[in-house]
């Protein structure tokens, strides 16, 4: 009568971990869709320190990889306004269950345009590199902020962005 206690008790005992695994691993499966913003401040060549923001949306292909759009408000000053999509790929090495680093690289389409009311508007325009380094805090598998630096050859300068924000997975 102990032995089949005994194998009953190992069976269930066995079939509980194996869900429990199973369940973490689900929980931690790290590729889908994710949305977010950013808020920082913008270092325009040439011009005043200006508050930055950015709506992204990505895909985070697995632990370490992910591809992200992004529309970008620039710079909004002085009759000056510079704005930016992004199409970046991010590499990431997690430190720990809920801390990585990162590192993005990809193309950039920006817009500037002066408006200067006697002689009218200018506007120009390009696809440029974009870069950054940022790190990432994981509150929740579907949670996360983000601090980070980013820099867009715009023109003949450059616009540095030094943000935080939110990441919020489907």
């Amino acid at each position: 009568m102990n032995k089949k206690l005994l194998i009953a008790m190992l069976g269930a005992t066995a079939l509980a971990m194996s869900a429990g695994a199973m369940a973490q691993q689900k929980t931690q499966d790290h590729t889908g869709w994710y949305i977010g913003a950013d808020i920082g401040t913008t270092d325009l060549d040439g011009a005043d320190d200006d508050t930055g923001t950015r709506f992204l949306g990505g895909y985070n292909i697995n632990r370490n990889f992910a591809a992200e759009l992004g529309y970008s408000m620039l710079y909004d000053k002085g009759g000056v306004e510079v704005t930016a999509w992004e199409l970046v790929g991010i590499g990431k090495f997690p430190l720990g269950n809920n801390f990585s680093v990162f590192g993005k690289l990809g193309f950039a389409m920006w817009e500037a345009e002066v408006e200067a009311p006697p002689f009218g508007n200018f506007k120009d325009d390009g696809t440029d590199l974009t870069f950054g380094l940022g790190v990432q805090y994981d509150f929740s598998r579907n949670f996360g902020v983000r601090g980070q630096w980013q820099t867009y050859d715009v023109g003949d300068g450059d616009a540095d962005v030094l943000s935080l924000g939110i990441i919020y997975r489907f």
